[in-house]
């Protein structure tokens, strides 16, 4: 049984979601300041992104070596597996910042995806627009089958939904999503949580 008062316990996980309603707070805020490095109709990811990947990678690598370095009866090559791989889940953090680059413009999107490139959608062969809120993405789908999804976090989303209500048949956008980009092209993205 556990010899901590209940209080202490209460208070431990009180300051661990004040703390996380702070960062998320923080970390959806900075998708809606302009960045000075854009272009009109481009979307790139908030520095706050570059912030916590590399936090993320900083904080779970140095438990890796210290853990290693200062061993213990609790060092096993499992925990240390798992401290690395949470290593490496910070890492597509930092690469989305400096490789996902979209950009939207009157005639469509130019997208950018891990595997495929650069990729080019326009918004007349758009055929399916939805919101993924599990993941926190729109989804664009053309006729060919080519697949775009654009973060939330990105800054420059209300240019793209902008643009995207303008110029995409309105029969491809659910209503549901249609009121999501409607939102945010008032500068009003749906959460990040």
């Amino acid at each position: 049984m556990n010899d901590r008062p209940w209080w202490a316990t209460a208070l431990q996980w009180s300051i661990w979601w004040i703390l996380m309603f702070a960062v998320m707070g923080w970390f959806g805020r900075s998708r809606l300041r302009p960045r000075r490095d854009l272009q009109p109709g481009e979307l790139r990811m908030p520095r706050s992104m570059l912030i916590l990947g590399a936090l993320g990678f900083g904080f779970f690598a140095t438990i890796l070596v210290l853990s290693n370095v200062y061993s213990n009866h609790t060092t096993t090559w499992w925990t240390s597996a798992i401290f690395a791989g949470f290593a490496v889940m910070s890492l597509p953090m930092i690469a989305d910042y400096f490789l996902a680059r979209h950009c939207a413009d009157i005639d469509g999107l130019s997208y950018w995806t891990y595997f495929g490139g650069r990729k080019r959608m326009v918004w007349s062969d758009v055929r399916e627009v939805r919101f993924a809120a599990a993941m926190k993405w729109f989804r664009l789908r053309d006729g060919r089958g080519a697949t775009a999804r654009i973060s939330i976090m990105l800054v420059g989303l209300p240019e793209f939904a902008r643009l995207l209500l303008a110029h995409a048949p309105p029969q491809a956008i659910d209503s549901q999503t249609r009121d999501l980009l409607e939102a945010t092209a008032a500068d009003h993205p749906p959460p990040v949580w």
